[in-house]
């Protein structure tokens, strides 16, 4: 099973929980009044599901444990961090405050990416990082779902 997982299976209807392949699942996309999306290693799935904007108020509340005013800065920044890494972009209609986002009201989407350490990611990488066993200036860019994360993670870890 994917490391605390849980929180993020307990705002999904039934139904797609309990048939959620966990070893697979990198994205669920939960959008006010679409079909639920599962987005898998290797396939995308649309289920018959869709949620009101209040069911995805209701998953926001509990991902933010029932606090969202505690949250509330990295509700501005777009997503919240939960447990295990796993993070929940946020859209809706944005309200701004000295030119930055104040608050997101009306939440129309929520993107969950499933965090998940890929054992070797980095090795390719490394080797062009290091000199002399210390990390030289680097800035990592690729799309979305290049393992970023566990590359850095990997530099962290050994050096």
């Amino acid at each position: 099973m994917v490391k605390n997982l849980q929180l993020i299976l307990r705002v999904l209807p039934r139904e797609i929980a309990n048939n959620l392949e966990q070893e697979k699942i990198e994205e669920i996309r939960i959008r006010a009044n679409r079909n639920i999306i599962l987005r898998y290693i290797d396939r995308e799935e649309i289920t018959d599901y869709i949620p009101s904007q209040k069911d995805l108020l209701s998953a926001l509340q509990i991902f933010c444990d029932n606090s969202i005013y505690s949250y509330q800065s990295q509700i501005c920044n777009g997503f919240v961090t939960l447990m295990g890494g796993h993070r929940v972009g946020i859209t809706g209609n944005i309200a701004m405050k000295d030119g930055a986002v104040n608050n997101i009201n009306y939440v129309s989407s929520l993107n969950i990416r499933i965090a998940k350490e890929i054992l070797g990611a980095s090795d390719e990488v490394i080797t062009k990082v290091l000199e002399n066993g210390k990390i030289n200036n680097t800035l990592i860019m690729s799309p979305p779902g290049s393992r970023k994360d566990n590359i850095i993670k990997r530099f962290n870890k050994k050096y």
